[in-house]
């Protein structure tokens, strides 16, 4: 099937505000080594080590997915990784996901998009594809991968589109990068413009912590409530949205919306948040399946968080192991001081954060003009 033949219905970038997603990895593997992805710490593949490498088979897998969708408690699933589309069997966790989800996320770096997308895109509600800079130059400073995959993520952009999907375009927001958020949006502008099809936004992250990646995020990171605000002095006030886990701000440029998640203002948490020793800077807001059958809400592979959805368990031995968390999601609430709190467990000052003088936001390039 190519994607010219297909007619994608175009998916509300704006998820319902009570959706809650499984952040499905399916792959531990990634062909790019992006300077903020922890690669040593799983990037999103959280498993205890004694569980490493150990991947499910497939078919266990997809019984995984089934079991935890029959919860009721979790409606949306996002595959990522590692890199998902290096998972051959991606289009049939993808086509299997579309029956127990009411809506099917997927995030890529975009480097195998052309090859896989053709296999998966009638399955899909949204495809994110990563996008940190404008420039080649900076962009792959970033990737440090090949320096013909920013072209690559473009490409991949453009396929998305066509294919009349929600392309989400993921910028996570850094000091390096301030000066080029202006021109990704407008890039992304353009692309949806030439393909006069699908549904396009901008979603800027913020710069997560880990342990691994401490150096960096005091070096790099940038208080997206700021960012937000120059938003609204240039494109109005926009639309806020209360999801599980951040406050999300919407605003709208040239055809293209664009996301602003600040995990600053307030993030939720569960009774486990209160007496964790490791303070995460994200929150209790879904869960987590490694492609080993590791089943966390948290960013840590940590034995004592999470459950191990094995290959031989039966249905009920699934969904024994399921239902404590999924309870526990239910239980969540937004938490507004969590963010000072995770600043002092990890033992992080505001000063020494580099924050203070980003206050007021002044290197972003106006948009409206």
């Amino acid at each position: 099937m190519s994607t010219a033949s297909l007619s994608h219905r175009a998916a509300d970038p704006r998820p319902d505000e009570t959706l809650r997603f499984l952040r499905a990895s399916v792959t531990a593997v990634c062909n790019l080594n992006c300077v903020y992805c922890p690669k040593d710490a799983g990037m999103e593949n959280h498993v205890p080590a004694g569980l490493r490498g150990q991947r499910l088979p497939t078919a266990a897998y997809l019984r995984a997915m089934a079991a935890i969708a029959q919860t009721g408690v979790v409606g949306g699933i996002a595959f990522t990784g590692g890199e998902p589309t290096l998972n051959p069997d991606l289009p049939m966790l993808v086509a299997a996901a579309r029956g127990w989800y009411r809506r099917v996320e997927l995030t890529t770096n975009g480097r195998m998009l052309p090859e896989r997308l053709p296999e998966i895109a009638e399955h899909l509600d949204v495809i994110k594809v990563s996008l940190d800079a404008a420039d080649r130059g900076l962009s792959h400073a970033i990737m440090r991968g090949q320096r013909a995959d920013h072209d690559r993520a473009l490409d991949a952009i453009r396929l998305a589109l066509r294919a009349g999907l929600t392309v989400g375009v993921n910028v996570v927001v850094m000091r390096r990068n301030l000066p080029q958020i202006a021109a990704v949006i407008r890039t992304v502008a353009d692309l949806h413009a030439e393909a006069d099809t699908g549904t396009a936004y901008v979603s800027l992250l913020d710069l997560y912590y880990t342990p691994s990646t401490r150096r960096l995020w005091l070096q790099e990171f940038v208080p997206l409530d700021a960012l937000a605000g120059r938003l609204a002095d240039e494109l109005g006030d926009g639309v806020e949205q209360h999801r599980k886990g951040c406050v999300i701000r919407w605003f709208s440029y040239g055809g293209v919306q664009i996301r602003v998640k600040d995990s600053h203002e307030s993030t939720y948490r569960g009774e486990r948040c209160r007496t964790c020793t490791r303070y995460c800077q994200e929150g209790f807001y879904g869960l987590k399946l490694s492609v080993e059958g590791w089943l966390t809400p948290c960013p840590t592979g940590a034995e004592h968080l999470g459950v191990h959805l094995a290959a031989g368990l039966d249905d009920a031995g699934l969904a024994e192991r399921i239902a404590p968390l999924a309870k526990e999601l239910t239980a969540t609430t937004a938490t507004p001081d969590s963010f000072q709190r995770f600043l002092t467990s990890n033992d992080i000052t505001l000063d020494e954060s580099g924050r203070r003088t980003l206050l007021p936001l002044t290197v972003l390039p106006g948009i409206a003009s």
